[in-house]
């Protein structure tokens, strides 16, 4: 499987222009499995949303599927949606070609930008399993908390996938945690971020693929919009989890979770 990865610079919410920016990154990309965008990839980070600018789920899994029937390839990436009349989300949808479309919501919300205040709290993992790999989709903030992405044998995968707006300002965090993230977990561990700047922060991207070894299989060192693509290698990552057995079961996660 090739997976694309799209380091963007969001348009502050301008969704038109956003979707513009992916479907020509669809176009130049076409022997791509599945195309990775970062969080909120067609708004910007914005935590306390006013009607009417940001879309409801149905609009964007309209047009996310439109985008994968068209050019035969998964997308995934987190949307501010609105999901009732009182309730918004910070929606990670994995969308694939064949009409299947799965989505996660943003678990750990960022509190230090008021992000609980305008969002809903997701309440489950979400693993996507598609063309043979499977995939835990994380958004930004999760990649702090280790026990929420600990492998797990009723939940297993092999690939994390961290969509982010992560700024500049903790960058060095952004690097260390999704090496820890690979490591701990025997996985890769994809992880897509913005670049450019928005009303608050300044943004520099740092997008890669970690091996579970822990280093990167490619990575973005500039700050610029762009793409870098790659493909796991499964039969290897099964080879080292059998030779090198650390990962723990599901009863270690309820003691160290509960």
């Amino acid at each position: 499987m090739r997976i694309c990865l799209f380091q963007q610079d969001i348009c502050w919410l301008d969704a038109e222009a956003n979707y513009q920016k992916i479907e020509i990154t669809l176009q130049q990309n076409p022997q791509s499995d599945l195309l990775v965008m970062p969080e909120m990839c067609t708004t910007g980070f914005i935590t306390l949303p006013r009607h009417g600018q940001i879309e409801t789920s149905d609009m964007v899994e309209k047009r996310l599927l439109a985008l994968a029937k068209k050019y035969d390839t998964a997308l995934c990436g987190s949307f501010a949606v609105r999901v009732s009349d009182t309730a918004n989300a910070n929606r990670c949808y994995f969308v694939t070609p064949e009409g299947k479309i799965a989505h996660y919501d943003k678990h750990h919300l960022f509190r230090p930008g008021q992000e609980h205040l305008g969002y809903q709290t997701g309440k489950s993992r979400v693993v996507v399993e598609w063309r043979g790999v499977r995939f835990l989709l994380v958004v930004c903030y999760d990649l702090r908390f280790p026990v929420w992405t600990r492998y797990r044998e009723d939940s297993p995968y092999d690939v994390i996938i961290c969509v982010a707006n992560w700024p500049q300002a903790r960058q060095l965090a952004w690097d260390t945690l999704l090496r820890a993230r690979a490591i701990e977990n025997q996985a890769y561990c994809i992880g897509v971020n913005r670049v450019g700047r928005d009303t608050m922060c300044d943004y520099a991207g740092g997008t890669c693929a970690i091996h579970p070894y822990g280093h990167a299989v490619v990575s973005m060192a500039d700050a610029t919009e762009g793409t870098c693509s790659f493909e796991p290698d499964l039969d290897k990552l099964a080879s080292f989890r059998q030779k090198f057995p650390s990962l723990g079961d599901a009863d270690d996660f309820r003691i160290v979770g509960e």
